[in-house]
């Protein structure tokens, strides 16, 4: 046997035995250590996250003022269909009528039509100009400059047709960008001063001094460079140079205004609001008929505020012109001729843009289909004109007592959820304990949950809202916190909505009593995380004992097969002896 031991699977299977055994003796006493607080710390980690989201759902309840979810409102309507409202917190209850007469237009203008692929009277490649009034919105205007490449390759022969001029002309458009360029210009400037440039009404300061147009418009595209969603350029042709100024969001306008010395004089800069045409109009081309060609350009935003003012060539023989529609400040109507020609023009009228309504009874004018400005805290969304037959369409602000209740139920989700890990990672049944058996801890905070569950406020009157069984929510030790009665909780919410909210949110209300009981549980320095910290503590020395005691074991081990196979070895040369001496004698 002891031969059988001296092999080499004898010597492995006694290092393996006597690591094996070591290691059960030595290191699985303190496995089971780590298993034990490794449960224990992701039981106290999932017992924070519960806790957090209960915390989250109070800290909901107990917002106040304008902040309350109590001051949820709803809209109404007697038909949804001819139109629809919302309401926000700010709304006063309370109801009133609508009656739509006209709905909100976006201008719309229209070309003449032409034949697809007939020459237009336009014969030479360049730059070709035109400028676009639009309506503001405030009872001024905005101004695009529009420019129109026409390159060699769009000519044929020296013709262009009008179908390649409508694409041309419809890009142009629609890839516009607000630009602001003075006049190219040479020489010294003899005034020092300031202007104000406007990016859609924020102003910014703009500062020069004397000096060459270079140096003054090199100072300026320094300043200008420094606000965000506007560049500057500065054009050299020659001796000459130009100060150019570009929006980045095509939405928004850029001014230079308010000069207090002579430069933007000096440059030839107007006052206007430039904006990209593609920021306040789109443009189309389409085929009206086989083999035609007919432009149209329509306004952004709905409403006579928006409308289209002024369209006209900045030359003669441009390219609006070519589809009849350089109409200056013109506003002939579109004509739609099924024999010939269309008379170029616009779709509707000045009158027809704005949305008509009754509202109460009194005549109403505006821009949009969508009113926000004229009931405090509601929306108003015009859908249709109410034929004569149509009643008058009452829109009704109340409290929203489905938003309220779903909050609360919000609540009650994430403080059963929290109460229930609680229970059932503390109870012992039939022998077998939760990881959070007899925890101090757990023990305290789950005190804290049912006490506040099923007991009235303190300081609150018996005839008020003063618990949670008052608005039909019941706490059930097993389950948790119940709606029991939820037409109660709802009649509470619609009648005695100020009660509801009191309980709540008031400073020694529900809410911030039990937020404030359980926050030195949670957070960084809570208790639940300095058990966690204490348990991560002892895992790591837990881990580094392990480590050592493996090292032990391994080097033991090691020193054991190095005397195993020293004694092999001499049991080698013992029994080649013995050979030898046995062959002698015989």
């Amino acid at each position: 046997m002891a031969i059988d031991l001296l092999t080499t699977s004898g010597i492995n299977s006694f290092i393996n035995s006597y690591i094996q055994s070591e290691s059960e003796k030595r290191i699985t006493p303190l496995k089971t250590r780590q298993n034990k607080y490794n449960k224990l710390s992701s039981a106290y980690s999932n017992l924070l996250s519960n806790l957090d989201k209960l915390k989250n759902s109070l800290s909901t309840l107990k917002l106040r003022d304008a902040s309350s979810i109590f001051k949820a409102k709803k809209a109404e309507t007697s038909n949804n269909n001819l139109v629809s409202a919302t309401a926000s917190s700010s709304a006063d209850a309370g109801s009133f009528t609508i009656r739509t007469n006209q709905l909100a237009k976006n201008d719309t203008l229209l070309s003449i039509d032409r034949i697809s692929s007939a020459s237009s009277s336009i014969t030479l490649p360049g730059t070709y100009s035109f400028t676009i009034k639009t309506g503001d919105g405030s009872g001024s205007f905005y101004t695009s400059n529009v420019s129109v490449t026409l390159a060699e390759s769009d000519f044929t022969n020296g013709n262009i047709s009008y179908q390649v001029l409508a694409e041309k002309l419809k890009n142009a458009i629609n890839d516009d960008k607000a630009i602001i360029a003075s006049n190219s210009v040479s020489g010294f400037n003899n005034s020092s001063g300031s202007f104000k440039l406007s990016l859609n009404g924020t102003e910014t300061e703009i500062t020069y001094t004397e000096g060459t147009y270079e140096e003054v418009i090199d100072s300026i595209i320094t300043q200008i460079n420094a606000i965000s969603g506007v560049t500057a350029e500065k054009v050299v042709e020659g001796g000459n140079v130009q100060l150019k100024i570009t929006a980045v969001n095509s939405s928004k306008y850029i001014q230079l205004k308010n000069d207090t010395g002579t430069l933007l004089t000096q440059l030839g800069v107007s006052s206007n609001k430039e904006i990209a045409a593609s920021g306040v109009i789109t443009a189309s081309s389409f085929s009206p008929v086989v083999g035609s060609t007919q432009f149209s350009i329509s306004s952004k935003q709905t409403g006579y505020n928006y409308r289209i003012m002024e369209i006209s060539d900045d030359q003669t023989g441009g390219i609006l012109n070519e589809f009849g529609i350089n109409l200056g400040t013109t506003r002939q109507a579109f004509v739609q001729n099924n024999n010939g020609d269309d008379t170029a023009g616009f779709v509707h009228s000045e009158a027809d843009l704005n949305a008509k309504l009754l509202f109460n009874g009194i005549e109403i004018q505006r821009d949009s289909n969508t009113i926000s400005d004229l009931v405090n805290g509601v929306t108003i969304n015009l859908k249709s004109v109410f034929s004569q037959s149509d009643q008058d369409v009452v829109i009704t602000i109340g409290t929203d007592v489905s938003a309220i209740k779903s909050k609360i139920e919000e609540f009650i989700n994430s403080f059963n959820s929290l109460y229930s890990f609680i229970r059932k990672n503390s109870s012992s049944v039939s022998g077998s304990r939760g990881v959070l058996f007899g925890d101090s801890t757990t023990s305290s905070l789950n005190l804290i949950l049912s006490s506040s569950a099923y007991t009235s406020l303190t300081g609150f009157p018996s005839d008020v809202i003063n618990s949670l069984s008052k608005l039909g929510i019941t706490f059930d030790v097993n389950n948790g916190l119940s709606i029991s009665d939820s037409s109660q909780l709802e009649s509470m919410i619609l009648s005695r909505t100020s009660e509801v909210e009191t309980f709540f949110n008031d400073t020694n209300g529900f809410s911030e009593t039990l937020f404030s009981k359980i926050n030195s549980y949670s957070g960084a320095s809570g208790y639940i995380q300095q058990a966690i910290s204490r348990l991560d503590t002892n895992l790591n020395q837990i881990n580094d004992s392990i480590t050592r005691i493996q090292n032990q074991i391994n080097k033991s081990a090691e020193n054991l097969r190095k005397q195993y196979q020293k004694l092999q070895t001499q049991l080698a040369s013992l029994l080649s002896s013995q050979s030898l001496f046995t062959n002698n004698l015989g």
